[in-house]
């Protein structure tokens, strides 16, 4: 008897493990949305590195392919828009004797961009590139230096091509939501040599820019030579966070540089606002000018801070091979904190908070728990995210797809940009939510 029931143990462990075998091999072919990625991206091929024909095509498909398998917009074909571009796009390069990788960069850009998500896009990816000695912004409909020398001349022409026809050249191939992010993008990144080339200026010379100074209409022609990180702003050399707390203005600031989800931001921030109630701090303001993003989950531990017991949370769908997971919206327990704060709460953003960043300022402003000072956020509320990394094998184009839609908590509003509660320059933010502070 004993010996019979040892033989059907053994039959069900080995029939169990064949299963499991069986559902881990699924998981991994066909369901595991991270199959396939990478974890670090290698250099690209260089812009005027020649291609044949049939590699470029073959790079196209394969991003193209990545989209058909993980991204939510394409579980069931690829959007027409999307097809038509990838069609027209994929005969021109299969036809062609040569292709360089700029061109490439260009052909795919064209094809990510008509999918409006700006979490889904290709670059090539360089650690060496060179830089104008400029940097550049846009005032109105005006494209300006900012700083330096030349600060405040407007920018007519780069490489003999208006600013104008530059910027609608890169729109066509640069993958955005908001024309805000859009613009935003090609202003600080124009004075780059891979972008400058990817607009179909020259680099491989100086780069001739017209410039006209404001009060007196004068103009200037000068050439400048693409320099080795002649005013790149260095990476990595600020905290991530920061915060101060002022007693006498009764005003505690905490700025969030990057939304990082670790013990040392939990650390920040329980010392932050234990520093808020030694204090006796009434309104606190969060920075998130300039975050580029990251964990969402830096919000949902601020929100532990605040005196509520369960908050809004907005519905999201999440691709697995060809099957969509949807997560309903709902109300989330608050996970409090021992000492919560009271006080006001003021949300500092900018044109370049994106993704978690714009994803925090919303979290609290659908829920009724902050008033949000600044400029209308990158991206939507309402909108697709969390990215997979892929490079291309013959160009090593590196390029990202998402494979998650987020809706905002306020889904009546899920057309909108975050809009601010005072819509202000994002220079002039912090000064107003004082003014407001101190004017309550």
């Amino acid at each position: 008897m004993k010996k019979k029931w040892t033989k059907h143990i053994g039959i069900f462990l080995f029939v169990f493990a064949i299963c499991a075998i069986a559902l881990y091999g699924v998981w991994r072919i066909w369901l595991d949305p991270y199959r396939g990625t990478v974890s670090t991206f290698e250099k690209s091929e260089e812009l005027d590195t020649v291609l044949t024909g049939m590699q470029a095509a073959e790079d196209l498909k394969f991003i193209v392919n990545r989209l058909r398998e993980r991204h939510p917009a394409c579980i069931s074909d690829l959007p027409a828009a999307v097809q038509k571009a990838y069609e027209r796009e994929y005969a021109k390069l299969s036809e062609s004797t040569e292709v360089t990788v700029l061109s490439l960069w260009q052909s795919a850009s064209r094809v990510l961009a008509c999918l409006e998500d700006s979490h889904t896009m290709v670059r090539a990816y360089y650690e060496d590139t060179k830089f104008l000695p400029l940097l550049f912004s846009w005032e109105g409909q005006r494209l300006v230096c900012s700083g330096g020398g030349y600060d405040g001349y407007t920018v007519n022409k780069i490489g003999g091509v208006s600013a104008a026809q530059l910027y609608e050249r890169f729109q066509e191939q640069f993958s955005y939501e908001l024309d805000i992010w859009s613009r935003y993008v090609f202003a600080s990144r124009i004075n780059r040599s891979d972008y400058l080339a990817f607009v179909g200026i020259n680099t491989g010379r100086e780069i001739e820019i017209s410039l006209e100074r404001q009060n007196d209409g004068s103009s200037i022609n000068k050439a400048f030579a693409l320099q080795e990180n002649a005013i790149a702003m260095p990476i990595g050399t600020e905290p991530f966070y920061d915060y101060s707390v002022d007693r006498a203005s009764g005003v505690g600031i905490f700025i969030l540089r990057q939304c990082i989800y670790d013990k040392t931001y939990k650390t920040a921030l329980k010392d932050f606002f234990t520093s808020v109630r030694d204090e006796g701090v009434h309104s606190v303001i969060v920075d998130l000018r300039g975050n580029p993003g990251g964990n969402s989950l830096v919000a949902n531990e601020f929100l532990r801070y605040l005196p509520v017991e369960s908050y809004q949370v907005g519905r999201s769908t999440v691709r697995f091979g060809p099957v969509i997971w949807e997560n309903q919206p709902g109300r989330q327990k608050n996970q409090q904190a021992e000492h919560v704060f009271s006080g006001d709460v003021y949300v500092l953003t900018s044109t370049d908070s994106f993704s978690a960043a714009m994803d925090f300022a919303t979290l609290l402003s659908d829920n009724g728990l902050c008033t949000v000072v600044g400029e209308i956020p990158g991206n939507m509320p309402s909108s697709y995210g969390d990215v997979l990394h892929f490079q291309t094998p013959n160009a090593l184009l590196a390029f990202t797809v998402s494979y998650k839609y987020f809706m905002r908590p306020d889904e009546s509003k899920s057309n909108l940009p975050l809009l601010p509660d005072v819509q202000i320059s994002a220079n002039n933010a912090l000064e107003e939510a004082l003014r407001l502070i101190h004017n309550d």
